[in-house]
């Protein structure tokens, strides 16, 4: 997997169902031919508002965006934090045609079938949107957090379509889409950091085209991705997160209201005292923060960048012309380290003092890119397996090779939560562990949100996909974890 496809979709899908994203692609241009790209992260608004009301400060940075060249096109975010937002067709649409330039629209998994997803791609191609990203979603607000009687979270009848899945619809039923895949580097103990390095292959498998990553501060995690993607020669383009805070923000950092993005003590000990000096330096700071992040990315090997926060015309300009300046001063990766380290008096950014890290010498001088000799892995260690998993994996496993997947389904109803409707394609990804038992019915893979220490996003169990990690590690079978959707 060493070289870049210019359109894996259209590469591997079926003739059947094609929906033709036909006409000239900016943003795909511009990643493939290896400029530094910057996109303008806006929300779907909540549905609540009327949409022109609700949707006129983007349209303003919409505006302002059609005379900056450096800027590529938007992000427009799907069902962000609340499930009832306005349709993302119409924001994306509508910004795209406002900036002159190209939307990225991020597809939420969240409240979503297969149906939902079709219905999204079809009426995207009809207005000329050629670039998506699913994304699993983060937990409604609308999910009913009650339990089983073993301490199960009962799954949300809505469901959350999985990205991985999406990515595979798009593959089999679209052409010259140019598909995106997420992934959170941001994670400190080896099993959940793993898990979305072997999910974002799984994604690359089923048809990505780029990747862009979660939001976070530690650069020695957005290293630590390159380095990984070094290794194992992988060269789709990357776009990092990078999110500008108020003082609103980083006082709901350490609640969960951004699910998977964390901050060490320190840092947010920092950041709280920017935010109480008063609003005009609190922002000069993010703002040099984010500069830094921006010129760091760039020398580490990032295709791009995509802000989050941008709240006005006025913002953006003083972002952008932030970022401009230390991308111009900031050229060499030792020069831009001395930097980094410096305004953040050296501060550790992991949440945790055990903190996992793949590499050995990551944010380290003379240690720009991945060097097999010097780059090396750090040892890990993986989950225990539960003698109960084993032999209802092994039940199950034996079940599908020799009889039909409705046997299967009811042998799983039995053996596993009582529950399982997954495709036999999903019991498989899961080493035949039932994916009902995760919260959001994820069957491809963990999703980003899970907290530092490994719990689940909703708070009641270590996350589902440790124990899935712990099976295929137990029978010598991790790269199972990296394969694309396998029909059944």
């Amino acid at each position: 997997m060493s070289k870049r496809p210019d359109n894996a979709g259209e590469a591997r899908a079926p003739i059947q169902l094609k929906m033709n994203f036909s006409g000239e692609n900016p943003l795909a241009d511009a990643l493939r031919t290896g400029t530094f790209t910057i996109l303008i992260e806006q929300s779907s608004p909540p549905r609540e508002q009327p949409f022109e009301s609700a949707t006129a400060t983007a349209v303003a940075i919409a505006k302002r965006l059609a005379a900056i060249p450096e800027v590529a096109g938007l992000a427009v975010t799907d069902r962000q934090r609340i499930e009832d937002t306005h349709d993302p067709v119409d924001t994306a649409s509508l910004l795209a045609d406002t900036a002159g330039k190209p939307s990225l629209m991020i597809l939420s998994g969240k409240a979503s079938s297969r149906d939902r997803v079709r219905d999204v791609l079809a009426r995207a191609a009809s207005r000329g949107i050629r670039n998506i990203l699913p994304v699993s979603g983060d937990k409604s607000d609308r999910h009913d957090l009650k339990k089983t009687p073993t301490g199960r979270i009962l799954p949300y009848p809505a469901g959350y379509f999985d990205s991985v899945a999406a990515l595979n619809l798009i593959r089999t039923t679209t052409t010259g889409l140019y598909a995106g895949a997420g992934v959170n580097p941001f994670k400190y103990n080896a099993a959940d950091q793993y898990l979305q390095y072997f999910k974002m292959l799984r994604k690359i498998a089923s048809g990505a085209n780029f990747l862009v990553t979660h939001v976070g501060w530690d650069m020695k995690k957005l290293q630590e991705l390159q380095w990984f993607l070094q290794m194992r020669e992988i060269t789709w383009p990357v776009i990092a997160r990078l999110p500008l805070l108020s003082a609103q923000d980083i006082a709901v950092i350490h609640d969960g209201f951004h699910p998977g993005v964390h901050a060490a003590r320190l840092f947010y000990a920092m950041l709280q005292r920017e935010s109480t000096v008063n609003p005009a330096q609190c922002l000069a700071a993010q703002l040099t923060r984010l500069g830094l992040q921006a010129a760091g990315c760039r020398l580490l090997g990032y295709s791009g960048i995509q802000l989050t926060g941008i709240r006005d015309v006025k913002t953006l300009d003083m972002a952008l012309a932030k970022i401009r300046e230390a991308l111009d001063t900031h050229t060499t990766y030792n020069g831009w380290l001395a930097a980094w380290n410096e305004f953040h008096n050296f501060i550790d950014f992991a949440p945790h003092s055990h903190a996992f890290y793949a590499f050995e010498n990551l944010l380290k001088p003379d240690f720009q890119s991945y060097r097999a000799d010097q780059c090396l892995p750090v040892a890990r260690a993986w989950p225990k397996t539960r003698l109960g998993d084993l032999c209802r994996s092994l039940g199950l496993r034996l079940g599908l090779a020799a009889y039909a997947p409705e046997w299967v389904h009811s042998t799983a109803r039995v053996l596993g939560c009582g529950r399982c409707k997954s495709p036999a394609c999903g019991l498989r990804a899961c080493h035949y562990l039932c994916p009902e038992i995760c919260p959001k019915g994820l069957a491809f893979g963990a999703c980003g949100g899970s907290f530092p220490d490994g719990t689940c996003e909703f708070g009641h169990a270590p996350c589902f996909y440790h124990r899935v990690l712990a099976l295929a590690a137990s029978r010598g079978e991790l790269e199972r974890l990296e394969e694309g959707v396998q029909e059944s």
